[in-house]
């Protein structure tokens, strides 16, 4: 299978191409465009134009630009043949970008055709122990099991709570700066509005809450409130500002009627890192996922018994295997989802954009 790449930032580099080369893609089929021509990373063939990618007629497309750019490129890989084409998070930049990409959903031949892709909703630890069944490659800890059905419906659950808490650094003033999640080292851009936590994090731990409660029929009802955001130093983003991006905030709301909470912070210091979800179940049990290292850990906990899995790898690689590539590709063992996968994508930014809008003002 041919793939082409539009948009070779620093998301190809540090996430993409490490997880094709360890699910052993050639490089030969990967192709790639992007309008700076200095990006030229090794293992993508780069065309000199999106047309000339285009013409290679790759059966997927990845869209990999800076998030205005999603919706533009989209509409041109639609004029084509593609029959494949998924676009990164967050699918579209704007509240009108995000109206425009509905009206292109409502023709039937472009809604199969459209997966928008969070690689968070690869993480589906919690998701399986809410079906009853952990796949194989969860390794169980001291007899960890699964004796039970834990959760009948969306009613046994209390809550839900998400966080994303990145570890962080300190430059030479001794103010907090942010790591790069793949390779730990010194993120060296400035932040601006709209590149805050809210958007920009806000979506993976949403894109996993959602993926966990469709399991139970969730729907795609969604309302959030701010309880605080503040910027990289600590200060309050103030009404009006359309420049300074949020380095943590605080959110609170309903997903299908079920509770929620996230916690959101970009500058969570050296003891930072905890990168998961908690779901809360009326009879006291709580089911857990987090990161820890370079892999997952997968809890149980029902009062001081704890049933634990652990799981190794990467979370890109985990979705590319799992959503993207070959028969385990989610247009070819479930097509009808890739319209669902989508709608749910669109409705958690919505509801983040929204978010932005109360926070700073219409904008």
């Amino acid at each position: 299978m041919k793939f082409g790449f539009i948009g070779l930032g620093a998301v190809i580099e540090t996430a993409y191409l490490p997880a094709l080369k360890r699910l052993h893609v050639p490089p030969e089929h990967c192709y790639g465009f992007d309008v700076d021509a200095f990006r030229a990373p090794a293992g993508i063939q780069r065309c000199e134009s999106l047309d000339a990618l285009l013409a290679m007629k790759p059966e997927m497309v990845l869209i990999t630009t800076s998030s205005l750019w999603h919706l533009p490129v989209l509409e041109q890989v639609l004029r084509s043949e593609v029959p494949r084409i998924v676009v990164e998070k967050p699918v579209a930049a704007t509240l009108e970008q995000l109206a425009h990409l509905q009206a292109l959903l409502a023709e039937p031949e472009n809604a199969t055709r459209i997966l928008a892709l969070d690689h968070w909703m690869a993480r589906d630890g919690v998701a399986q122990l809410v079906r009853g069944e952990i796949e194989n490659d969860w390794q169980p800890e001291a007899g960890a099991a699964l004796v039970s059905p834990l959760i009948a419906s969306l009613a046994d659950i209390v809550k839900i709570e998400g966080y994303l808490l990145e570890p962080s650094g300190f430059n030479d003033k001794g103010e907090p700066v942010a790591l790069n999640f793949a390779t730990g080292e010194p993120d060296t851009r400035t932040l601006k509005h709209p590149d805050g936590v809210i958007v920009d994090i806000g979506t993976h731990v949403l894109a996993m809450m959602h993926e966990t409660l469709a399991v139970l029929g969730a729907d795609n009802q969604l309302a959030l409130t701010l309880v605080e955001a503040k910027d990289r130093l600590g200060h309050p983003i103030a009404k009006g500002d359309f420049a300074t991006a949020e380095g943590s905030a605080h959110l609170r709301g309903q997903l299908s009627g079920i509770p929620l909470e996230i916690w959101l912070n970009k500058y969570a210091g050296p003891a930072g890192g905890q990168k998961g979800i908690r779901l809360y179940l009326r009879d006291g049990t709580v089911l857990s996922q987090d990161r820890l290292g370079a892999g997952e850990v997968l809890e149980i906990l029902q009062g001081e018994n704890v049933h634990r899995w652990t799981l190794n790898g990467a979370v890109y690689e985990r979705c590319l295997a799992r959503c993207i590539l070959g028969e385990n590709s989610l247009f070819v063992r479930a097509p009808e989802q890739v319209s669902h996968f989508t709608q749910r994508r669109i409705a958690e930014v919505t509801a983040l954009l929204q978010l932005q809008q109360q926070l700073r003002g219409t904008h």
